[in-house]
């Protein structure tokens, strides 16, 4: 039988989706508390079907309250009844968004990276004559790792020399931030493009990016550059000897090619993979996904903590630069590309990433290189923007809301109630 909702929610003032996650969430969740256990969000605002049960998309608390989740997914990976309260807490941000009420002044930052990333000056795309694969190296890598960056890309052309490079930004906070207009139009174009230029392929480095080419990425194959180097041998003869923990980023927590692969990839340099308490499906997050951390600074650090505690010491290996980034100001880390590429300054933790305002003039150095070395035959800059399309309709949906009250307001004065 179907949960009916609680009678202060109008089903025909939500969006269906959401309507249908709080319908299921409210249905199969049994209260268990194992994900609570965990979550710093969850141990405040409740299990998730005390907070589907409680919504109200009518109150302003309940439409920014969903920022405060991490979107790491945790919650499914220890849900007994495999339910995804995350998927929820999304459509939650997507509610937000349609009334006009996401525009917080925390996400500033957050945009405005997603928005040089996607800018005319920094993005840029080559192609070589012949070219069906790209590389997709993904914002935080490019502009932390450059050389890196660069590396990788010369060890995928050594098999493939039609392979091709992408630097964009997959408006992935624009998805978890709840704005999917903007983010379905701007994905949407850029593989539009890649479909028109026979690409198929897209090797990723970043997971975050995996994953969005992975759901959205219709008629692409996705493969992450772990998965391709694994297939390869290796260029750095160098053999180590120690110990070393690795972190799954929480957007490949099911990811099990990509982890499979990172493992092998560490243990052919001579290294010896710890797993910690919290890896592959039950591990957390950084503290920095979904945006999080602009609104609860408190509360992602719960999660960079334990991650911290897991490695007790050892240095930590990740496939993220993001999360490299992050662990790396409390203790020895490093990204796995670089201990592909320099082993030994690297498990010796000598190879430090970039920080922001460096990162922005890396991203710049590597298009630079790239346009002088490469010789594409297609080539671009991206120029489109969504904004005309979708802030109109933004500003449109914003309007109807905010005239809603007003509206009710004069009905009830004509009629003598008010």
């Amino acid at each position: 039988m179907q949960t009916v909702l609680p009678q202060h929610i109008n089903q025909a003032d939500c969006r269906p989706a959401l309507v249908e996650s709080l319908t299921k969430v409210s249905d199969q969740c049994t209260r268990c508390q194992r994900c609570v256990f965990e979550c710093a969000f969850l141990k405040q605002y409740g299990d998730p079907k005390t907070i589907a049960d409680s919504f109200d998309p009518d109150n302003r608390f309940f439409l920014q309250l969903p920022y405060e989740c991490n979107l790491c997914s945790h919650c499914t990976a220890v849900c007994p009844s495999g339910i995804a309260p995350q998927a929820l807490f999304l459509e939650m941000r997507r509610e937000a968004v349609a009334r006009g009420v996401d525009d917080l002044p925390e996400h500033r930052g957050l945009r405005r990276y997603e928005q040089i990333g996607t800018s005319q000056r920094y993005s840029w795309y080559g192609l070589p004559e012949g070219c069906d694969t790209v590389f997709f190296p993904g914002c935080s890598l490019t502009g932390s790792r450059p050389d890196t960056t660069l590396k990788t890309y010369e060890l995928l052309q050594a098999v493939n020399p039609s392979v091709g490079i992408v630097l964009d930004c997959c408006t992935k906070p624009s998805h978890d931030l709840g704005n999917n207009d903007y983010f379905q139009t701007m994905f949407r174009e850029m593989t539009s493009f890649f479909h028109k230029h026979g690409v198929t392929h897209v090797l990723t480095a970043c997971p975050n990016c995996h994953s969005v080419f992975k759901e959205y990425g219709q008629g692409l194959t996705t493969r992450s550059v772990y998965e391709v180097l694994n297939n390869q041998e290796r260029q750095n003869g160098e053999s180590l000897d120690g110990t070393v923990v690795v972190h799954d980023p929480c957007v490949a927590r099911f990811d099990q090619t990509s982890q499979e692969a990172v493992r092998e990839l560490i243990e052919k340099t001579g290294l010896e993979v710890k797993e910690s308490k919290h890896s592959r499906d039950k591990t957390v997050c950084c503290g920095q996904g979904g945006g999080a951390s602009c609104m609860a600074p408190d509360k992602t650090q719960a999660w960079t903590a334990k991650c911290l505690d897991d490695a007790n010491g050892e240095l930590l290996i990740s496939y993220c630069a993001s999360c490299t980034r992050v662990f790396a100001e409390h203790t020895s880390a490093s990204h796995l590309l670089d201990l592909l590429i320099t082993p030994a300054d690297a498990f010796a933790g000598q190879v430090r990433g970039a920080k922001a305002p460096m990162t922005y003039l890396n991203r710049l150095k590597v298009k630079k290189q790239l346009r002088r070395t490469l010789n594409a035959a297609v080539s671009r800059e991206r120029t489109y923007r969504a904004n005309d399309a979708t802030e109109k309709t933004r500003f449109a949906k914003r309007a109807l809301f905010g005239l809603l009250p007003v509206a009710l307001g004069l009905l009830l004065l004509s009629r003598g109630i008010w």
